[in-house]
């Protein structure tokens, strides 16, 4: 079957536009990315490639472009705001039960690699173009303006560019992000030599016999948690401070230190001291949610939303960007089906809002229960989250845990989500007729196969659905 050009316009250079960019060109698309910045890059501090993530990172090659700045962890403390250790995740269980590592980066580092794959892969990335205008062109096809005056046109155009989107904005634009409650955080980073010089914060981040310990930690309280990590080959400690105003904040706001330093008042003495040792300018950045919307696409079905310009969510199981570079892999897998002549865009944007629209929901979710229960305050609630969570600390493996980190249920329906494993299933349900294809003889479905039965057996011993033909 001969395949079609299929010329794609992706409004937005960041994590998960470049994700997108990269699997989509691996399909057979031309993929031409639009940037408002001068300059590609990416701000912020640490971010978390859960195993869902990590996955892709493999796949695509990215993980490779950035090397040993991803970094690997042992341990999650979950702790009282006097440090008290409340609950634990053994991290090697979560990967060796999903098969795929759980990395800690630098946003700049990923990014890079994420650049860099694309070029690599005939990615048109054009920088100082920020979109104003979105059309609907007479012949079907979708006319992009930028502030320049440089007009674009595009079979499909995607929306990736992030919370104040101006795709979403054409589309829907009485839709407009919002913080739930009025939880922002900071994010900072220490050297880790800063730490290790130190007597008091040194523990922290060394063994009993002076090794580099790498974990992440959490201090939890009411007031605001702290979460800590290594990013950048285990050099920087990295920190995402939350804390609350009233009234919320929907802009980034740049705050003195010594603000910072006052918030966390009476937690843990060895947190504290790390944080007075934070050196550079620290930002209030608020946490900001969209939708669920009806719909992430227009009536045409050629202009289509990702990421946070359709789902932004607040930051507490670290799914923001792994769930935009999910959207742009299942995206990818339908434009695959169009590259091949096998449906029209139109259907491919069906399929893939059918596939992410419930997930990224899912995700909206449990990211924001997470941090409630991070949040409880002192008393009866808290205390039956840290009852809940004792057996941890003992090695335990609970069946069910207030620590989503590490909690069975969680870990499996967010971090050992397989995107392009669910899109090709949706994909083959609706070529099915919106049936669900199931064994001819046993009805069993492919994922409940492979989620029940297959993920421990090897290649030549795994359950094979055979449909009828």
């Amino acid at each position: 079957m001969a395949k079609q050009e299929v010329n794609i316009g992706i409004v937005g250079a960041g994590i998960g536009g470049l994700m997108a960019a990269i699997a989509i060109a691996k399909a057979g698309g031309s993929v031409t990315v639009l940037e408002a910045a001068s300059q590609l890059g990416e701000i912020g501090a640490g971010i978390q490639m859960t195993p869902n993530v990590s996955r892709l990172l493999m796949r695509y090659g990215v993980d490779k472009a950035i090397g040993p700045n991803l970094n690997r962890f042992q341990e999650l403390n979950l702790r009282a705001k006097d440090g008290t250790t409340v609950g634990y995740a053994k991290i090697s269980r979560v990967e060796e039960t999903l098969g795929c590592p759980w990395w800690l980066v630098h946003r700049h580092h990923l990014h890079n690699g994420l650049v860099d794959v694309a070029k690599t892969n005939g990615v048109n990335i054009i920088i100082d173009s920020r979109v104003s205008r979105v059309e609907q062109g007479s012949d079907g096809r979708v006319n992009l303006t930028t502030t320049s005056g440089r007009s674009h046109t595009f079979d499909l155009v995607v929306g990736a560019d992030g919370v104040s989107s101006i795709v979403r904005k054409t589309l829907f634009p009485n839709v407009s992000p919002s913080p739930p409650t009025g939880n922002c955080a900071y994010r900072a980073i220490v050297p880790y030599d800063d730490i290790r010089g130190d007597p008091l914060t040194r523990e922290i981040v060394e063994d009993g016999a002076g090794n580099l310990k790498k974990t992440m930690e959490v201090w939890m309280a009411s007031t605001g948690y702290i979460i800590s990590y290594p990013i950048s080959d285990s050099k920087d400690f990295n920190m995402v401070l939350s804390h609350f105003r009233d009234p919320p904040v929907s802009q980034v706001q740049e705050v003195s230190l010594e603000e910072v330093q006052r918030e966390y008042d009476g937690y843990d003495p060895r947190i504290r001291r790390v944080i007075e040792k934070i050196k550079h300018p620290v930002s209030r950045w608020p946490l900001l949610v969209t939708g669920p919307l009806h719909s992430w696409s227009n009536v045409q079905r050629n202009i289509v939303l990702m990421g946070d310009a359709a789902h932004s969510m607040t930051n507490h199981m670290a799914q923001g960007a792994a769930t935009s570079m999910e959207d742009g892999a299942v995206l990818a897998r339908c434009i695959a089906q169009v590259v091949q002549a096998r449906i029209p865009i139109a259907d491919a944007i069906t399929i893939y809002e059918r596939a992410r629209m419930p997930k990224a929901s899912y995700k909206q979710q449990v990211s924001f229960l997470n941090g409630w229960l991070w949040h409880l305050p002192d008393g009866p609630a808290q205390e039956a989250r840290d009852k809940a969570m004792q057996p941890e600390l003992q090695g335990e493996l609970l069946m069910r845990s207030p620590n989503l980190y590490g909690d069975p249920r969680t870990v499996l329906e967010c971090y050992g989500y397989d995107a392009e494993a669910h899109a090709d299933e949706e994909i083959a349900t609706f070529l099915n007729g919106g049936c669900v294809v199931r064994d001819a003889a046993t009805t069993v479905v492919s994922s409940e196969a492979d989620g029940i039965a297959n993920w421990f057996l090897p290649d030549e011993a795994k359950f094979e659905v055979k449909p009828r033909l």
